[in-house]
């Protein structure tokens, strides 16, 4: 994660020192509808506990210099606790809050139309999940896909597909016997509107 940490200082600096026709400056706003699998299941049974589906507000602010694009994303949701089987999931919004960060490099790999790009994103995120008083840190490796094009002006529209990959959230001691940690995994797409300053 240091070396991806790194990577996106030296892609900003680069950007700082570059001419400004060469460098932008984008922020922009993003909802992400988000799908949550594994984290623990009982191994006995059908039953999963996992993170519950939510949906996630996001700040993200992009650095571009020419094609490559350094991103800081954080963003917030509730996804609470599900408990998933026979085809039944009962999620309980109040027991847990996630607040997440991204550091993300992005490069163009194609577009639609005159003016559309799509952009491929990957780098490391930082998951903080609130389950009552305690905040859980877990770091995961994120890959997305992203659509955009322009809506007017210094305004961007975007939709995003994305998968994050990290180890469970659950600590052992969390868990009754017979149930399993397994890696936590999420995606998910979402829209956004992007300013360029």
């Amino acid at each position: 994660m240091r070396a991806c940490v790194l990577v996106f200082i030296l892609v900003i600096l680069e950007g700082a020192a570059a001419r400004p026709t060469a460098a932008q400056w984008q922020i922009g706003l993003e909802l992400t509808n988000s799908y949550y699998r594994g984290t623990a299941t009982d191994t006995s049974g059908d039953p999963h506990a996992r993170p519950g589906d939510a949906l996630t507000v996001g700040l993200r602010l992009d650095r571009s210099i020419k094609n490559l694009r350094a991103t800081f994303r954080l963003s917030y949701g509730k996804p609470g606790l599900s408990l998933t089987g026979q085809g039944l999931t009962i999620t309980d919004r109040s027991a847990g809050q996630l607040i997440e960060s991204a550091a993300l490099l992005s490069f163009r790999v194609g577009g639609i139309g005159p003016s559309g790009a799509i952009r491929a994103e990957l780098g490391p995120a930082l998951h903080l999940w609130k389950v009552g008083d305690e905040i859980r840190s877990r770091v995961g490796a994120l890959v997305a896909t992203a659509y955009e094009w322009p809506v007017t002006g210094r305004c961007f529209g975007a939709v995003r597909f994305e998968g994050i990959l990290s180890r469970s959230w659950f600590d052992a001691a969390d868990l009754p016997p017979e149930y399993r940690r397994q890696v936590t995994w999420r995606y998910g797409w979402g829209v956004g509107l992007r300013y360029r300053l």
